[in-house]
């Protein structure tokens, strides 16, 4: 089932191309053990971009000051996708075209920002958040869930 440019399923591990991995997939990949490698792999590769805003979201779980310095030079090294004044605007744009359909009280702020830099770097978003496909009906942008919706604890 799609939804007007949203995959439900990633059907390619380790990714075949660059995608913005939301900290959804970020989290789920870490604790699921049919994930971690290819995770890692695709990260090595070079196919797991970032934004500002995932990296505040995953140092904000680091244990200690330690292990957010190695996460945070980690996620350093990875493609960055860009949230300045032109995905602030896309994302309230947007924001204003759900309110038009009565959606945008379901949609997380943080999520429209990253939808607006992948959009942006025009690379695909992994994810494991209903949010995307809500998003993606109004950008028409590519997403892909991790793995199915509901299929992950």
């Amino acid at each position: 089932m799609t939804q007007r440019g949203a995959d439900r399923i990633v059907a390619d591990f380790p990714l075949g191309e660059v995608h913005l991995v939301d900290t959804s997939a970020w989290s789920k990949s870490r604790n699921d053990a049919r994930f971690f490698e290819l995770f890692d792999e695709s990260a090595r590769r070079g196919l797991v971009a970032t934004c500002d805003v995932i990296c505040l979201e995953l140092l904000r779980s680091a244990r200690d000051r330690d292990r957010f310095m190695v996460q945070s030079r980690l996620l350093g090294t990875l493609p960055q996708c860009p949230i300045g004044r032109r995905e602030l605007t896309r994302a309230r744009e947007v924001q204003v075209e759900l309110a038009a359909a009565g959606h945008h009280r379901g949609v997380k702020p943080v999520d429209l920002l990253i939808a607006a830099a992948a959009e942006a770097a025009q690379v695909p978003i992994l994810h494991y958040d209903h949010d995307y496909d809500v998003i993606a009906t109004i950008t028409g942008q590519r997403s892909r869930w991790l793995a199915p919706p509901g299929a992950l604890p």
